[in-house]
């Protein structure tokens, strides 16, 4: 995920949440910064994006393999 969100504040919100175990007590909050590049798998690692009181922007990719 690269934001490209110029002058974000953090009580913006918006934040990326990520999950660090299995029950959701433990977490990482990542936010959309402009440049900031985040890079996890997906599949492996519970994640929400939480309520942002302005418009956030951002380009999302994805690797497959076979």
């Amino acid at each position: 995920m690269l934001y490209l969100n110029e002058n974000w504040k953090p009580e913006q919100g918006g934040e990326l949440r990520l999950y660090l175990n299995g029950d959701g007590a433990e977490f990482k909050d990542v936010l959309p910064l402009g440049g900031r590049l985040v890079v996890f798998l997906s599949g492996q690692l519970a994640h929400e994006v939480l309520p942002a009181k302005r418009e956030r922007i951002s380009i999302a990719g994805w690797f497959k393999a076979r």
